[in-house]
C-alpha cells in the first residue's frame, strides 16, 4: 500500500472513531440534560435524579472526543452533590474533588470559559466548608490543613475568572462576592477589575440591583459598593431606592 494511501486510511478512521465516540458521548449524557437545565436556572432537581444524571455523565465522560460541556456538566452536578451534604465531610469532600477534576478537563478543552474558572472559585469554598465541618464532627480535635495553598489556587481560578469575563448576571454577581470576600488578597489589578462589577450589576435592571443590595447587606466590604456607586448618581439614587425596599420587607 502507497504511504499516502495508508496515512490517509489511517487519518480516516481516527476521524470515524472520534466522530463515533463524540456522538456516544452525547447520547450518553442526555439524560442529564433535564437536571443541568432545572439547575441553571436556579432549581433544586430531586437528589435521586441528580445521582443519576451524575452517573450518566460520568459514562458519557468515559467516550473518546468527549466535550468539554459534558465535563463541564459533570462538574456542575457533582459540586451540587457535594453542596447538599457540606456538613457530611465525609460525603462531600471526595464529591468535591471528582468536580474539580471534571472541571479541570473542561478547562482543558476550553479554557476560555468564564464559567469553569468561576466553578473553581465555588469548589474552594465548598471546600473550605466541608473542611470547617469536619472539624465539628471530630471526636478528637483536628488540625485543619494550611489554608494558603488553597487560597492561592483559588485567587488564581478568580483572577482567570476576571481574565476571560463572562457577563452573564449570575457570574457578574458570584466574581463581585468572591472578591470582596478576598479583598485584602487581591492584586491592585484585581481590585479595579472586581470595582467594575458594581456598576456592571446595575446594568441588568431591578434584578442586578436586588443583587448588589444583597452583596452590600452581606458584605463587610459596603464602602466598595458605596465608593462605585457614588460615580453615578442616578443609579446611586436607584440603589438606595432598592435598599430601603429590601429593608422594609426585613
Amino acid at each position: 500500500m502507497d504511504w499516502r494511501a495508508g496515512f490517509g486510511l489511517v487519518v480516516g478512521l481516527a476521524l470515524v472513531a472520534g466522530g463515533v465516540g463524540g456522538g456516544m458521548a452525547a447520547w450518553s449524557a442526555r439524560p442529564a440534560h433535564s437536571v443541568v437545565y432545572t439547575l441553571g436556572r436556579g432549581g433544586e432537581p430531586d437528589p435521586a435524579l441528580l445521582v443519576a444524571s451524575t452517573a450518566a455523565l460520568e459514562r458519557s465522560a468515559q467516550w473518546p472526543s468527549t466535550s468539554a460541556q459534558v465535563h463541564d456538566d459533570l462538574a456542575l452536578l457533582q459540586l451540587e452533590r457535594a453542596r447538599r451534604a457540606y456538613a457530611q465531610p465525609w460525603v462531600s469532600l471526595p464529591l468535591i474533588e471528582l468536580g474539580v477534576a471534571a472541571q479541570r478537563e473542561a478547562l482543558a478543552g476550553a479554557p476560555a470559559r468564564g464559567s469553569g474558572w468561576t466553578r473553581l472559585v465555588y469548589a474552594q469554598d465548598l471546600k473550605t466548608q466541608a473542611l470547617e465541618a469536619q472539624a465539628l464532627w471530630a471526636v478528637v480535635p483536628v488540625e485543619l490543613p494550611d489554608g494558603r495553598v488553597a487560597q492561592a489556587e483559588g485567587l488564581l481560578a478568580l483572577e482567570m475568572a476576571f481574565r476571560t469575563r463572562g457577563l452573564s448576571l449570575s457570574l457578574v454577581r458570584f466574581r463581585l462576592e468572591a472578591a470582596l470576600a478576598r479583598w485584602e488578597q487581591l492584586r491592585p489589578w484585581l481590585r479595579d477589575a472586581a470595582r467594575a462589577e458594581v456598576l456592571e450589576l446595575t446594568r441588568f435592571g431591578a434584578r442586578g440591583m436586588d443583587a448588589l443590595v444583597e452583596l452590600y447587606l452581606d458584605s463587610p466590604q459596603q464602602w466598595v459598593i458605596e465608593e462605585e456607586l457614588a460615580t453615578d448618581s442616578a443609579k446611586r439614587a436607584y440603589f438606595e431606592k432598592r435598599l430601603a425596599r429590601r429593608s422594609r420587607a426585613g
